[in-house]
């Protein structure tokens, strides 16, 4: 069975590669796992510049065990030094993630060459939890004791989303307007990792590669791999 190794930005990406990619890949005949750069008791989160996560993407791709190594981190907090960054700046909205992930791959062509599969979402995961809201909220309503109305919840969620254009992918413009503060502000006891893959799961895959081009052209991208056949 193929193997794919995402190096996440941090501990809910990594467990929304194992709660809600894994399993879909797996029937696919793939097997996907997160992890997060550092040492195995070192672990850490937060993305940093490119010479260190190049140097450790490199690294787990010389480790045998590992067909494949992908990536999982946000555009929004990448510094500039991250291949194509700068540049993506100039670009429209929705051609920011691709552009950088065709960056990401020609940097690493001479390292890993068709076994890398980059993925950048444009802002931060909690984006993804606006993409059907009723069933977001439904899963949310414990980090809330107080709420009690559920379909005033979701009509919130819907109208950030089309404060920002109708599209998921928008929601964000300072770090006190993120999808996850905007989620605390509705669910006061938010923690993302505690509830946020939990609603994603919910929400279910489909439903959120339909509303979120960055995450479908990703998933797109690792059912492609059907044999463990390695170019080196």
């Amino acid at each position: 069975m193929p193997d794919v190794l995402v190096l996440c930005e941090g501990p809910t990406e990594r467990e929304f590669c194992r709660e809600v990619v894994g399993p879909h890949m797996a029937a696919l005949g793939v097997r996907v796992a997160g992890t997060l750069r550092g040492k195995p008791d070192r672990k850490q989160g937060g993305i940093k510049d490119w010479a260190t996560y190049r140097s450790e993407i490199v690294r787990l791709g010389r480790t045998s065990s590992h067909h494949y190594i992908a990536t999982l981190v946000d555009f929004y907090a990448m510094p500039a030094s991250w291949p194509g960054r700068a540049e993506a700046n100039g670009k429209a909205i929705v051609q920011r993630g691709a552009h950088v992930e065709a960056a990401l791959r020609a940097d690493l062509v001479s390292d890993l060459a068709n076994r890398f599969i980059p993925c950048v979402q444009l802002h931060e995961f909690e984006a993804l939890l606006f993409v059907a809201p009723t069933a977001a909220v439904g899963s949310l309503r414990a980090s809330a004791p107080d709420l009690t109305n559920l379909q005033l919840a979701a009509a919130q969620m819907v109208a950030v989303t089309n404060s920002c254009g109708g599209t998921v992918e928008h929601i964000d413009d300072s770090p006190e307007t993120a999808p996850s503060k905007r989620l605390k502000a509705i669910f006061n006891r938010y923690d993302k990792v505690a509830w946020g893959v939990l609603a994603a799961k919910n929400v279910t895959l489909p439903v959120l590669r339909k509303g979120c081009a960055w995450l479908d052209r990703w998933v797109c991208s690792l059912e492609k791999i059907s044999t463990p056949t390695i170019t080196k």
